[in-house]
């Protein structure tokens, strides 16, 4: 049996979610989930999504963007889920269905009591759509400081440095420069593999190899943690580890590694599925795939030379 729901994600001012608590009369009874219901015949997940939220928790919305789909299956049921941000709605909301609402912040809330699949939204609402990697190495360091500083303005939000082929004092001169162009902007800084430098020069966090990840045996303090991840043992040893994020690849044809056979959408969105940790795409992706890999369960895509082209 084939389940649709479309789900709102409430977004207020001081950057809080509101929750609402399923009912005694409900299976998972007093559990914790974002607000939202199945889909009627022949309804758009956005409609389902309006008239939701207006019989649970008594709002209209006015903006909402769709954001993450996902796909869980329980029982023989396949549940498809639409994910929406919404930002805007007019009325305060109200307990509509005898159920308990409460805000919280993503970060903070206790996730033991949370319904499963609403886990993953909570981990990924502080990820950005793009997960940017730099390429120092296949242009001048001045031409990449100048497209560094235009996606800024644009809002790029996470930036990996790495440059596997420089040398030790260029890295370091590197970072450096990479963090002060940053440091206006907020945008989090991460690290490629070296763990000492990261916290050398106080990097927002690390990212590893999916080899490093399977030897770590303490996990760093600290920092975001980040991983490389090639398949479903690697997505699943990823959240065993307890790491923040992983990047999932290759989605498509990459220039990098012309000789591996990219997995494509499907085969990606089978492997994520499952996984309540955010994960980017990589693999000769664009800005245009955002879209495509938040309808495949993605948080967004990581790029490493088509994002500093636009």
């Amino acid at each position: 049996m084939n389940i649709k729901a479309a789900v709102g994600i409430l977004i207020d001012s001081d950057n809080r979610v509101l929750l609402a608590q399923r009912p005694e009369a409900k299976t998972w009874s007093s559990w914790w989930e974002f607000p939202g219901g199945k889909l009627e015949e022949n309804e758009s997940p956005r409609d389902a999504l309006t008239r939701e939220l207006k019989e649970e928790i008594g709002i209209d919305v006015i903006v909402s963007e769709r954001w993450v789909t996902r796909t869980y299956s329980y029982d023989e049921h396949n549940v498809t889920l639409y994910f929406f941000k919404v930002t805007l709605w007019s009325g305060k909301p109200a307990s509509m269905e005898n159920q308990n609402l409460r805000w919280v912040s993503p970060l903070e809330v206790d996730k033991s009591t949370i319904l499963p699949p609403n886990v993953f939204i909570l981990n990924a609402l502080s990820f950005p759509d793009c997960y940017a990697i730099t390429n120092i190495e296949e242009t001048s360091k001045k031409l990449f400081y100048k497209q560094l500083l235009a996606q800024l303005n644009q809002g790029l939000k996470l930036i990996q440095i790495r440059e596997k082929n420089l040398l030790p004092i260029d890295l370091l001169e590197a970072c450096k420069e990479i963090l002060e162009i940053c440091k206006p902007f907020s945008a989090k800084l991460i690290l490629n593999s070296n763990i000492k430098l990261a916290y050398d020069l106080k990097v927002d966090g690390i990212h590893l190899t999916s080899l490093e990840l399977k030897n770590l045996i303490d996990k760093p303090k600290n920092l975001i943690i980040g991983a490389s991840c090639h398949s479903i043992e690697d997505i699943r040893n990823a959240e065993e580890k307890g790491v923040d994020f992983a990047v999932l690849s290759p989605v498509q044809k990459t220039i990098s590694h012309p000789k591996n056979k990219p997995m494509g959408w499907a085969a990606f969105s089978k492997i994520i599925n499952n996984s309540n940790i955010p994960v980017y795409a990589l693999g000769g992706m664009k800005k245009i795939n955002i879209k495509d890999a938040h309808s495949f369960g993605s948080v967004g895509i990581a790029s490493q030379r088509e994002i500093w082209k636009g």
